[in-house]
């Protein structure tokens, strides 16, 4: 199953990427946040960069969004790691595995995220969430009962606004990336597919 992920994961994109030498505009601000963040400019801003206005403003709003929020990054992480192996994005999946490695998230979580519900390495509060994303994230009009219950009495109105917020954003982030076919960069390429269920790429399992 990787190496017929790692294929879809590096198809042509449907935008070229642009250098980043060439980036114009509040583009080559983000590029510089970016590479003070992270020390390197993912793919998926090089493509934004075709549209250099709209991209600068899409961008901004994933960074203020993530990085102005109040619930600690492990937690945030966790909740966008699994909308992005809901959605089957290899792209975004791949990415917030290595960010949970910089966070020292455990690999019990990463590996279990599909039995949050259950697993014992997650506690109450991360249980709730998670089964708020995917309920969310499945069919935001229809999300049971039960799970709403539990996630009104978990979380603060704030809670519960923020993790709506990133279940969204990252769902709409996977769309994006997926659409135009963003490729995923060498340096994350050893992750690529994980915790994604082969069936949902339409591939066979190994």
């Amino acid at each position: 199953m990787n190496e017929l992920a790692r294929n879809l994961a590096r198809r042509e994109p449907l935008v070229p990427l642009v250098p980043i030498e060439e980036f114009q505009g509040p583009m080559q601000a983000m590029a510089e946040r970016a590479v003070a963040r992270s020390g390197r400019v993912p793919n998926q801003a090089r493509a934004m960069a075709n549209a250099a206005e709209l991209g600068a403003t899409y961008r901004l709003f994933f960074e203020d969004l993530f990085v102005k929020a109040s619930l600690p990054p492990e937690f945030r992480f966790l909740i966008r790691y699994k909308v992005s192996t809901l959605n089957a994005c290899l792209y975004c999946s791949a990415h917030q595995i290595k960010y949970m490695g910089q966070l020292g998230v455990g690999t019990d979580k990463i590996a279990n995220i599909h039995e949050s519900d259950i697993h014992p390495a997650f506690d109450e509060r991360e249980r709730v969430a998670l089964a708020f994303a995917k309920a969310m994230t499945e069919d935001a009009a229809n999300i049971p009962e039960d799970v709403i219950r539990r996630f009104v009495a978990t979380f603060t109105p704030a809670e519960r606004v923020e993790i709506a917020m990133v279940s969204g954003a990252m769902g709409f982030m996977n769309k994006v990336n997926d659409a135009l076919r963003v490729p995923l960069e060498d340096a994350a390429l050893d992750v690529v597919g994980t915790g994604i269920d082969p069936a949902r790429l339409g591939l066979a399992a190994e």
